[in-house]
């Protein structure tokens, strides 16, 4: 499959979109990360959850947001129980302010619905919504971590098209590295995104992990024309069971387990890490990238 690229007139008319829009927000002080997987089932919102901590435990302002529309189980998982959810401020009962949880660890948790269909189908006008509405928070937060859903529906492409870095959560077998290479091939094709951080999960060594992650830069090297970046990988720990059955984070539960360690290591990594452009639309602003409230207009713009 060619590779698919951004024209010259094409990133001109998005910066244009972007210099004529009324949303004129200062640049960011933290950052925007979507952790997403190609089927369920891969320990994504356990990886989100240690992440969100791992990050507040170095002192950061962390708001997870769960995302998985319709199917959320953050709360359930952190053994909390909200009074309002995401779906109340899209009601316009409520501000994204009001329903905020308080977490483990100081970390803020944005809840949302579970067994709600009209959540899990959530229309684009919605969704930007929702989007926009975090705005309010942007100078508390030094990182949003966002759990989607998994696969390709809509409103998974979409929160990952906002982010400003994705990480691609993938299990050492035959269906998660199809359907994670089926995630890198919509969004690139569709969006243009150029910039993929995969992460190994539940594995047995770390040579299992390399083995993933070669298999998938070669079939997205060869069809894509794209790189990947390898994050590393977590081992598969038996502690983290046990942690979920207690309803708490490994993190705060088992701090010094495997896969603890492994989470640990990867949000140093984050933190001294620098964010870079995902998209060739991204880089002829001086190589300045877009902002995640600018991306909102670009998946706007380009209608599925």
């Amino acid at each position: 499959m060619p590779a698919v690229t951004v024209t010259t007139d094409q990133a001109a008319s998005l910066r244009k979109l972007v210099s004529d829009s009324k949303i004129t927000a200062a640049p960011r002080k933290g950052r925007v990360i979507s952790i997403t997987s190609g089927k369920g089932g891969v320990g994504k919102t356990n990886i989100s959850i240690n992440l969100a901590y791992a990050l507040a435990s170095m002192g950061r302002r962390v708001y997870l947001l769960d995302a998985d529309l319709g199917l959320a189980n953050i709360d359930v998982l952190l053994n909390l129980t909200p009074a309002y959810t995401i779906d109340d401020v899209l009601s316009g009962e409520m501000e994204l302010r009001d329903i905020i949880a308080d977490g483990p660890g100081n970390i803020k948790v944005l809840p949302s619905s579970s067994g709600v269909v009209e959540m899990a189908e959530l229309d684009e006008d919605r969704q930007a919504q929702l989007l926009e509405k975090l705005k309010d928070l942007d100078d508390d937060i030094d990182y949003l971590i966002i759990d989607t859903g998994a696969g390709i529906a809509s409103n998974v492409l979409r929160f990952n098209v906002c982010a400003d870095e994705i990480i691609l959560v993938v299990a050492p077998e035959p269906s998660s590295m199809t359907d994670a290479y089926s995630v890198i091939k919509v969004m690139a094709s569709r969006y243009d995104i150029r910039s993929f951080n995969l992460l190994a999960n539940s594995l047995e060594s770390p040579k299992q992990g390399e083995r993933v992650f070669e298999h998938l830069q070669k079939v997205s090297r060869d069809f894509l024309q794209l790189e990947l970046n390898y994050l590393g990988g977590i081992p598969r720990d038996p502690k983290l069971i046990k942690a979920v059955r207690s309803q708490r984070p490994l993190l705060e539960m088992f701090p010094d387990a495997p896969a603890a360690k492994s989470i640990k290591a990867l949000a140093q990594h984050i933190e001294t890490s620098a964010s870079v452009p995902r998209s060739l639309a991204e880089t002829p602003r001086k190589d300045k990238p877009l902002r995640f409230w600018e991306r909102i207009l670009q998946w706007r713009e380009k209608k599925n």
